[in-house]
């Protein structure tokens, strides 16, 4: 009976399978010049921290450096009942939100995270979470198109319920002009509530000069509430500018926000903060 035998594969498939192998592997070049002579940005080695922020409520893909500590602290007006909710159930009783936020880069790709939130409500109690998670970043740090997900377990401080958290986020470099966007869903396990609460964010940004970036942010929560009653009350949808500012190649972050609602349930307008510094 005859029998196959094995043959090793030829030197030239052999070259080809090693160099897609470094194409995927290898770290991408610092910068290339274009033939316009404009520098084609893929990953600037003198930053502190690949990690950027050019918006305040839609997260960028990118995770701290590989051995950098990241913290940063969130305020926001008009964001109460929930803490990590961008936008107010009740404008009557919402009042102003606090988050603090610490990420660790492993890898350049990979950054376990813990946060902890409070709002006040306008009356004698307040909302809290507890958010631990990690953010994987799927594509390289300096590439043109990035994406990320990041999975967490929640626990709320009013009320004791737990849950989990998932996002995915990608951007995408023009130029000056990077656009992001953000679905999140979350499910909370404790009677009365959604069986799946759902978040759009998504937004435009262009560089004006150095760390400076102006843009546009669109917000979506409880999208489910359009198809169905939810335990919400319904979607809320809101948009306006954003403004960000980079320091000392990322060693310093402040983003500053508002949005305008757009609909009968969402708020006239809210306002958020957020400045973070990387170790």
């Amino acid at each position: 009976m005859d029998t196959a035998r094995w043959s090793p594969p030829s030197r030239r498939s052999s070259w080809l399978v090693l160099s897609l192998l470094v194409a995927v592997l290898a770290p991408p070049a610092r910068a290339r010049a274009a033939d316009d002579g404009e520098v084609v940005r893929v990953l600037d080695w003198t930053r502190h921290t690949a990690q950027e922020r050019p918006f305040v409520f839609t997260r960028d893909p990118s995770t701290p450096s590989d051995g950098v500590l990241s913290v940063d602290y969130a305020f926001g007006l008009g964001s109460g009942i929930g803490a990590d909710r961008p936008l107010p159930i009740n404008m009557a009783s919402a009042s102003g939100s606090h988050t603090i936020n610490a990420a660790y880069g492993l890898g350049g790709q990979l950054a376990p995270f813990v946060s902890a939130s409070f709002a006040d409500t306008g009356t004698t109690t307040s909302t809290s979470n507890v958010t631990a998670g990690l953010t994987w970043q799927l594509t390289w740090p300096g590439a043109p198109l990035r994406a990320s997900v990041s999975a967490a377990m929640v626990h709320e401080g009013t009320g004791g319920a737990n849950g989990v958290s998932t996002l995915a986020a990608a951007s995408l470099d023009l130029g000056r002009v990077r656009v992001a966007g953000n679905l999140r869903a979350d499910r909370i396990f404790a009677a009365g509530r959604d069986r799946l609460d759902t978040f759009m964010m998504a937004g435009a940004s262009t560089r004006i000069a150095g760390g400076l970036r102006a843009g546009v942010e669109y917000v979506g929560q409880d999208l489910e509430g359009m198809f169905a009653a939810d335990a919400e009350g319904g979607a809320r949808h809101a948009i306006g500018p954003t403004v960000a500012l980079d320091l000392d190649g990322g060693r310093y972050q402040l983003a500053v926000g508002a949005g305008f609602g757009i609909g009968p349930r969402s708020p006239e307008a809210i306002v958020r903060g957020l400045f973070a510094f990387n170790l």
